[in-house]
């Protein structure tokens, strides 16, 4: 596994914005930041060893899916047990809830349907807001760039700026921010429906929309709120959150490479395949 230290890696990044591989004209790097007043997410941080997927205030209204299988000292876990998603949350369209039912099914039968975080390939959101590894953010006037040590890629949000009509649709979609207060809004849409929203087996389709707010809630934290809407999966928006721990250390690379073996069971399991001959 590569190493990185935090010193180089801010090196490495500044060098990169400057000479605009982020995407970032080199001429804004030093552009004087808008009249707003800025969140201060400098650091490296992470979701540390939490058990919860995301975690729900019911007060707020309709909630993620859940696991029925959290660990006994937990609520909305699932370590070390089987996952078991909770297909009876009213959030869910009759499909979505047979989906998250079979797949709860071949978790608990011991052949788990593999989901991004398993074969390397991109995760999507809100998936990728409860992974627990390192994320560094990068603040630029222009952009607001998330880096997280698990993909190793960059996801950049654009700030001040509007979705384009013509951009299509990737795993993460088009993000665009602005800042209200000390509060930075991300609204992201224009994702396609390969990915899960949760590691429960949650689906979503193309017409998936998420919003999060991220803002410091003590010194040391910030809470990532988030709103979910897709009319193609659920019969209503519903929100939930993560919180952010600052981090010591070093930031870590971990690369991984796309494979179709289930690494719990050994098994192989179908992918995708085009078997016409190129020419």
């Amino acid at each position: 596994m590569a190493r990185s230290i935090v010193p180089r890696y801010f090196l490495l990044a500044s060098m990169l914005i400057g000479s605009g591989v982020l995407g970032i004209p080199a001429g804004h790097a030093q552009a004087p930041a808008p009249a707003q007043t800025i969140g201060d997410f400098s650091g490296l941080w992470t979701r540390g060893s939490v058990a919860q997927s995301f975690f729900r205030e019911p007060e707020a209204g309709p909630g993620p899916v859940l696991n029925l299988n959290p660990p006994p000292s937990t609520a909305g876990g699932g370590a070390g047990n089987p996952n078991r998603g909770d297909h009876t949350n009213p959030i869910l369209q009759p499909w979505a809830a047979e989906l998250v039912l079979r797949r709860a099914k071949a978790d608990r039968a011991g052949r788990p349907e593999l989901n991004s975080q398993s074969v390397c390939r991109p995760y999507g959101l809100p998936f990728i807001l409860q992974l627990n590894d390192t994320v560094q953010f990068l603040h630029t006037p222009d952009h607001f760039v998330v880096l997280y040590s698990r993909e190793g890629r960059p996801r950049t949000i654009h700030m001040n700026a509007k979705h384009p009509d013509d951009f299509g649709s990737n795993t993460y979609g088009h993000s665009v921010g602005h800042w209200q207060g000390d509060t930075l809004v991300i609204d992201t849409v224009g994702m396609t429906d390969t990915t899960w929203v949760d590691n429960l087996g949650t689906p979503h389709t193309d017409q998936l929309r998420v919003v999060e707010r991220y803002r410091k809630i003590s010194e040391g934290k910030i809470r990532v709120d988030f709103t979910v809407e897709d009319p193609g999966a659920f019969t209503t928006p519903w929100s939930a959150y993560v919180v952010y721990t600052q981090s010591g250390g070093d930031y870590f690379e971990q690369p991984c490479a796309e494979n179709n073996v289930n690494t719990l069971t050994g098994f192989e399991q179908d992918i995708p395949r085009d078997d016409t001959p190129d020419f």
